[in-house]
């Protein structure tokens, strides 16, 4: 490895570790940890929002899945951008309004919080859902990680794997919330420079060998064509499943503890613009690498579609600058990672350990429980990722699926159905999850994508139960 590239990198881990002691300074309770008392501006929550939903699974998933659809995974980007577009317009402050009624530091504890004797065992279906799903979703950021170095050098993943795990445990642990904000801005700023300079130069080379009408009609029509080649009903259903990624971000912890990490509404009008401004561009960057990956290598010339990114930096970059697109994808990987960390840690700290079971803890106690048990949660993630032979795009997808498929529909439930009681609340949680992991083995369902099926079913049980089965009690904290 060249002198000035070691540099680079150390200064990089560097200034993760400065930021992540400044804020293990600051933080003196798990209020600090889970939700930062620092006012931190609108627009920096928002990239590190963009930050923490743009994995690997966007970098390696998003651009293989263009290139395995052609011009029709523009739906993919619809969704996501649609998604986003409802994210800052209306969910963030609704939700954020919610909150504001009676703050919790957790997702798991704005449901719960509000169903009386149900309390518990909502709040311990949530943490675990939080934990099993995003301990998944973690994980396929270490596989992304391992894929990327090994598609471009030849190393062994599992040592990738190892550092990269040792890096965003260390980090996450030591500055909570706070660290991990500011680290994904810088995170962000590497991110941004992957996604624009890479399809730049594809695009250069596209456009000086015929560009891309030709090159994606010799691949084949159904590439060029904005719906796959599909008509009416299978067209409507690509449509809807490749968009089906809307639903889930109603569900995410990751997404809506950076809700709860605002300090004032004006953040959100900040936060908005810097939002939709970073989505546009990391997904266009992302539609584009695929769409020239078909261009330039022809259509299924990848036996794994997800190493389309980093052959491509291999083949159009010179070393120095691929080297710095490669650390883009490290630092997609740890800015989500570093949040799914934290977000299994507040569900089992809080949640089930003081919450459930009702240990008591003083505040520095909490503290030192919440960081230790994050570097456990950092090992469990490294020993799933050694034992995942699947493809980033699979995992993410099942992920995305389990906690939006259950979360997601309660969420929306506590905040805009009057009528919604605890046992609706419980029945949606276990049908989000339980359809989640049954759901490819029903063939009549095999249609429909999961992340869509699953998570309209799952609400529509929670509002019917909670009509058959109201609530008897006024709800009080638990």
């Amino acid at each position: 490895m060249d002198s000035s590239v070691l540099i680079i990198i150390l200064v990089y881990i560097v200034m993760l570790a400065v930021i992540g002691v400044y804020f293990n300074k600051r933080n003196r309770n798990n209020k600090d940890f889970y939700v930062t008392r620092d006012r931190i501006p609108g627009w920096a929550i928002a990239i590190s929002e963009r930050a923490t939903t743009s994995s690997s699974w966007m970098m390696l998933g998003g651009t293989g899945a263009v290139y395995g659809m052609g011009v029709s995974g523009v739906w993919l980007f619809f969704g996501l951008y649609l998604s986003l577009i409802i994210y800052w317009f209306w969910f963030a402050r609704a939700f954020k309004k919610e909150n504001d009624k009676d703050p919790q530091l957790t997702l798991t504890s704005f449901i719960a919080s509000r169903w009386g004797s149900h309390a518990k065992l909502i709040r311990l279906l949530c943490a675990l859902i939080i934990a099993a799903f995003y301990i998944i979703y973690a994980a396929s950021n270490l596989v992304g990680a391992g894929k990327t170095v090994n598609s471009l050098f030849g190393y062994d993943p599992i040592p990738t794997m190892l550092i990269v795990a040792v890096l965003i445990t260390s980090y996450a642990a030591l500055g909570g919330l706070g660290s991990i904000i500011y680290n994904d801005l810088i995170q962000a700023v590497i991110m941004c420079f992957a996604l624009i300079v890479l399809p730049v130069i594809a695009w250069i080379h596209v456009f000086s060998n015929g560009g891309p009408a030709e090159a994606l009609m010799a691949a084949g029509p159904d590439y060029m064509a904005l719906f796959g080649g599909m008509t009416t009903g299978s067209a409507f259903l690509l449509v809807f499943n490749e968009s089906s990624y809307i639903w889930g971000n109603f569900g995410m912890d990751t997404v809506t503890r950076k809700i709860m990490a605002l300090k004032s509404y004006d953040d959100i009008k900040s936060g908005r613009v810097a939002g939709l401004v970073t989505g546009f561009l990391w997904y266009a960057g992302v539609f584009s690498i695929g769409l020239t990956g078909i261009c330039l290598y022809g259509a299924g010339q990848f036996d794994d579609p997800e190493t389309l990114f980093p052959t491509m930096v291999e083949d159009l970059l010179p070393g120095w600058l691929s080297i710095l697109v490669l650390c883009g994808v490290i630092a997609a990987i740890m800015s989500t990672c570093a949040d799914q960390l934290l977000a299994v840690t507040g569900a089992i700290s809080v949640d089930i350990v003081q919450k459930v079971f009702g240990v008591q803890m003083k505040e520095r106690t909490a503290l030192i429980f919440s960081k230790l048990l994050l570097i456990g949660v950092g090992v469990a993630s490294f020993l799933f990722a050694l034992s995942s032979g699947d493809l980033v795009m699979n995992m993410v997808s099942f992920a995305w699926s389990g906690m939006g498929s259950s979360l997601g529909p309660v969420v929306l439930m506590t905040m805009l159905d009057k009528k919604a009681s605890g046992s609706g609340m419980i029945a949606a949680l276990i049908a989000g999850a339980g359809l989640t992991l049954i759901w490819d083995k029903i063939s009549f369902l095999e249609l429909i994508d999961v992340k869509f099926g699953a998570f309209f079913l799952a609400l529509f049980i929670g509002m019917a139960v909670s009509r058959l089965m109201p609530n008897r009690e006024k709800a009080e904290e638990i």
